[in-house]
This record gives structure tokens, sequence and C-alpha cells, in this order.
């Protein structure tokens, strides 16, 4: 079996985002004893850039370079700059999971350095989404301010790298370090991941759309919530209204498609991620409000429950789901649509498994859920129950997600059953 051709500069984004969340599920496997630690040491920082940059960010960028243009009307500006984007994220990205693993702190930053590289090739690259345009305005709004807000986190996160290695006290840090960790992990997970999310939802769930009158309200929310979260941690000022406006701004996110899924109008699978969005708004507020107290051991594992629940629940769950809305539809009009109507083919809907589906959805949504509670209750056997069905989601959605995308890439022949035959003669009885 050979390839049918090379595999294109987003595909292989993909590609290596599939392979850094197979290696992330069997890490949580097999080390999940770590997330029993306190959350800032090397290891658990190289599993968490493992599923940020190497997961989410790689296949994010990856689906950018194809939505932009079947949705929002806007093309890349160049391959060559796309490839330059590749090149330096994959070094960057894999250098600094390596360096965080082994605790080497210099090499961590210069491979913070790439990945700002990446972040800022990718702005330029789709720099026609800042210009104003007709078509898809609000979700355009998002994903722009998603790409510019990944420059600042990447931007943030080079600055703390260079701060850890070399040890240097910039003035517009924080004097405590957490407080910068927790400034770059919100831009980067609620202004980078969230508003892609939030954006490519407007289009492609429909109940997350509401009143249009909503839309520039939630838009604000999320990102005045999310820069000004950001600012009062560096600053070490109140955070409490920003914290309320981002938490609100996911609460109304995942309003719709809940509300439609409680009324029996929509049984959309991105309820699952977007329920644990809810949770995980409701504990960020508890957080914020100062529960559990400072001094209380509590606090640090509910920071890193509140952390799993947006990782693992939330963004990764959806990304998991909406893979399933777009991949059957671009495999499908790249491999059959050339031979629809001439003999039999797959239908779209046929190309992934519905019961593989079904596992990776519940599975995901039920070991996140699980992961986080027993992260909170301190349970080691709850945790390795948790990441263990956790994992199982995971590998279902990869061997699912896998074997839509062989017939893009593989050179094997379409086999119909009996009945493809024969409900290809009922559809076209004189081919």
């Amino acid at each position: 079996m050979r390839l049918r051709r090379r595999p294109r500069v987003e595909e292989l984004f993909v590609l290596n985002g599939l392979l850094a969340l197979a290696t992330a599920a069997v890490w949580l496997v097999f080390r999940c004893e770590l997330l029993l630690e306190f959350f800032y040491f090397a290891p658990l920082l190289a599993l968490t850039h493992l599923v940020t940059l190497g997961f989410l960010s790689s296949l994010m960028m990856g689906v950018l370079y194809r939505l932009a243009p079947m949705l929002l009307g806007v093309e890349a500006k160049s391959r060559r700059l796309a490839a330059a984007q590749l090149v330096l994220f994959l070094v960057g990205a894999w250098g600094m999971i390596a360096h965080f693993w082994i605790g080497e702190w210099k090499g961590m930053s210069w491979s913070a350095i790439l990945v700002w590289g990446a972040a800022l090739v990718q702005l330029v690259n789709f720099r026609d989404l800042f210009r104003p345009a007709k078509k898809a305005h609000w979700p355009r709004r998002f994903v722009a301010a998603s790409v510019a807000q990944f420059f600042l986190a990447a931007s943030l996160g080079m600055v703390l790298a260079l701060v850890k290695a070399y040890d240097l006290r910039p003035s517009f840090l924080a004097t405590e370090y957490l407080p910068n960790v927790f400034a770059h992990a919100h831009l980067a997970g609620a202004g980078w991941v969230a508003s892609m999310i939030f954006g490519f939802e407007l289009e492609l769930v429909p109940t997350t759309v509401g009143a249009r009158w909503s839309l520039p309200v939630r838009f604000s929310l999320l990102h005045i919530g999310t820069l000004g979260l950001a600012a009062s941690l560096l600053l070490e000022t109140p955070l409490v209204p920003f914290a309320m406006a981002l938490a609100l701004s996911a609460l109304w996110q995942s309003f719709g498609p809940i509300r439609a899924f409680l009324s029996g109008r929509a049984r959309e699978w991105e309820v699952l991620g977007l329920t644990l969005l809810a949770a995980t708004a409701g504990l960020g507020i508890a957080l914020a409000l100062g529960w559990p107290q400072a001094i209380d051991p509590a606090r640090g594992r509910a920071q890193l429950a509140y952390g799993l629940l947006a990782l693992f629940g939330f963004m990764s769950l959806t990304v998991v789901t909406i893979a399933f809305k777009l991949f059957p539809i671009w495999v499908w009009k790249e491999r059959f649509r050339s031979e629809f109507g001439k003999r039999p083919v797959p239908g779209m809907k046929d190309l992934p498994s519905a019961a593989l589906r079904r596992v990776a959805s519940l599975a995901t949504f039920a070991g996140a859920a699980g992961t986080a509670l027993a992260v909170y209750s301190s349970s080691s056997f709850g945790l390795h129950v948790g990441t263990l069905v956790l994992a199982v989601g995971i590998f279902a959605f990869l061997a699912n997600l896998l074997r839509v995308v062989r017939w893009s890439f593989l050179d094997i022949e379409y086999r119909p059953t009996e009945a493809d035959e024969l409900k290809f003669r009922e559809i076209f009885p004189n081919r």
C-alpha cells in the first residue's frame, strides 16, 4: 500500500497534533500520579504544553488554513510563510516539551522564541482577518482576536521562559512567578483556544448564535475579561470583575446548546464540551472569589482541576466533536466527489464510525470530569480510573479520525457492498 500524495502543510500540522495527543494519553495513564503533585513543576509543565502546544495549537493552526477560506472568506497570504510557520512551530513546540521534561530552562527558552516566531508568522499570514469584510462578520472577529492573542500569549511565554532561564526581573511582571504563569495560561486558553472555538462554533453549531445583539456583548466579555484578567495578574490588582466577565462569556456560549439539548430541540455533540465549559466557568468564579482560601491545600488542587476541565474537558472535547463535522466533508470532496454519480461511493456520514464517535465523546467527557474530581479529592484510585477512561476516549477519537483521513492519503480502493450497489442503481438508474 502506497501514499496517494504527500501531506500538505496544514495536514502536517494536524498529524503532529494527533501524535501529540496520543503521546499525552499514554503519558496520562502511566504517569497519572503527576497530577497529585504541585502543578508547577517540570514534568507536569511538559505534559501541559504537550496538550496545549503539541495537540490543540497544532491542530488549530492546521484547521485554520482550511476553515478560514471556507467559512470566513480569508486566504493565507503565502504558502511559503505557512511552511516557515510549520518548521518554527514543530521545532519550538517539541523543543519546549523536551526541555520542560528534563528541566533544562535555557534550551526551553530558546525553543519558546521559535514558537513566538511561529505565532508572528501566523499573524502576518492571516492579516486579512483584521480587514473589514461582509462575510462571517462576528465569527471572523472572534478568530482574528484569537490569532492576535496567541501572539500575545507566545510573547508573554517567551518572556517568562527567558526570566526563568536567565534569572531576569522585568518591572512589568508580578513579583511572584505564579501570577505571571496564570496570566500566560489565560491568554493562551481563553484568548487563543476559546476565542477560536467560539468563532467557528458560531458557524458550525447554530444553537450557539443566539440573538444577534448578543454577539458584540459576548465578544467584549470574552476579550475584555481575558485581557483584563491577564493584566490584573501581572499588575497584582483586583481581578474579580474580569474573571466574572470571562466566566459570563463562557456561560453565555454554553447556554444555547444546553437549553436546546434539554428541550429536545437539538442533539449536538458539542453540548458535552460546553457543559464542561460551564463547569469550568463556575469553578473559575469560585477561585476568583477566594474559594478555597490561599492557605488551604485544597486551593492548589482546585486550580489544577480548573485547568484539567478547561484543557481536557472543554477544549479537547470540543475539538474532538467538531472534527467529525469537518474532516469527513474535506476527505469526501477530495477523494469521492469526482466519482459521485459514476459509481457507488460512501456518503460523508459513512466515513467515520458512529460507534467510535459515541465512545470518543462520552469517554472523553466522563474521563475529563472524573480526572478533575479525582485531583480535587486527591483520590489516587479515582485518578487511575479517570485517566484510563479519558485515554479510551482519546484513542477512540484517533482511531476514528484515522479511519476517515486514510482515504485522502492511502491508495486504497473503495469496495461497495451489495446494498451500496442496489442503492446506487435506485438513485442513478441510467448508470
